[in-house]
């Protein structure tokens, strides 16, 4: 898009919501295609924000503590404070930023806190290796840090999100072809009647009515171009979906069965792919678990988190025989 086009100020502020990506087009004008993959995206950030906001389970924990505000708080800042608030006499975990230097660790020796309708607070930092007087380490806030290197997990929410819904838009573009296999051209003139052939196409009449005196009553001003859809390319796809969201699912440490594979899986490949997800769960609740061990420590509380699964997960029922050479084998539907 050239200067011109673009503008300055506000324009050029919202040129790419008022253009669409491309910056072409008019102000606000609409791009269905577009539209529906944003809608689809949605649905899916929302899908994958809910469980990972679920994943972990706390029992212990004060009444004055919002469970689902916290979890909420560590997977968009991947950092969230307790403390016991002297105004309020209540133990709190609210957002909060790390201020001030930090210590030999890198790890910070203050933090603010950040609450609707609440005065933000300056709190130091309780530091593990430091002797503290009586009483004095429970003014200080604890931080819970959603992993190790301490950054949010919403980055794999965002790619995977708008990965699956282009690979919806994909197989919903194949479907529709696959029901409509061929393409209609015409000219302006014959436009309308065109698309009144295309619809009665659409709707499965036996019967295509032509007016004989009408623009289309020459069939040479309207060709059909084949559109070649290969029907298997849906179900390949959407294999292809299936195991983008299960890749998803175990970056969150979420158990996750390769349903796609025909041939049976060896107990091995079983074992990886648990060893694997496990690891996942280990990045996220290891830094709860250690915010867990002070907070306890510094307030004498019963806080415990694990990840929140009813049951254990086990691997499908294995069965022994049936390979060459002895190997151990699932079955899968």
């Amino acid at each position: 898009m050239s200067k011109n086009k673009r503008g300055g100020g506000a324009d050029a502020l919202y040129a790419e919501h008022l253009y669409g990506n491309q910056l072409v087009g008019t102000p606000f004008q609409g791009n269905p295609g577009n539209n529906r993959k944003m809608i689809i995206q949605r649905m899916y950030m929302r899908l994958l924000t809910e469980l990972a906001a679920n994943r972990f389970k706390w029992t212990g924990l004060p009444d004055s503590i919002d469970e689902r505000f916290m979890e909420l708080t560590l997977f968009y800042r991947a950092l969230a404070v307790f403390y016991k608030d002297e105004d309020f006499d209540k133990y709190l975990v609210l957002e909060a930023g790390a201020v001030g230097y930090v210590d030999l660790l890198k790890n910070p020796t203050q933090f603010m806190t950040i609450g609707n309708d609440y005065i933000s607070k300056t709190l130091g930092a309780y530091q593990p290796h430091k002797e503290y007087g009586e009483g004095e380490a429970q003014r200080k806030a604890i931080p819970i840090w959603s992993n190790y290197i301490r950054i949010p997990d919403w980055d794999i929410v965002q790619i995977y999100s708008e990965r699956l819904a282009e690979m919806d838009i994909t197989i919903e573009i194949n479907a529709r072809n696959a029901r409509q296999s061929v393409a209609v051209i015409s000219s302006e003139n014959t436009k309308l009647s065109a698309l009144n052939l295309v619809r009665q196409y659409q709707e499965g009449s036996n019967v295509l009515q032509i007016n004989a005196d009408g623009p289309l009553g020459d069939m040479q001003w309207i060709q059909a171009i084949a559109l070649n859809v290969d029907v298997d390319a849906i179900e390949k796809l959407h294999i292809v979906r299936t195991r983008m969201w299960n890749e998803c699912m175990g970056l969150m440490g979420i158990n996750n069965a390769n349903q796609d594979k025909k041939e049976r899986l060896v107990a091995s490949e079983v074992e990886a792919n648990d060893d694997q997800t496990d690891m996942m769960r280990y990045v996220n609740l290891n830094a709860r678990k250690k915010a867990v061990e002070q907070i306890n420590k510094v307030h004498g509380l019963n806080i415990d988190v694990e990840y929140h699964t009813d049951e254990p997960v086990e691997a499908p029922e294995l069965l022994t025989g049936g390979g060459d050479n002895g190997d151990v084998y699932a079955e899968v539907d």
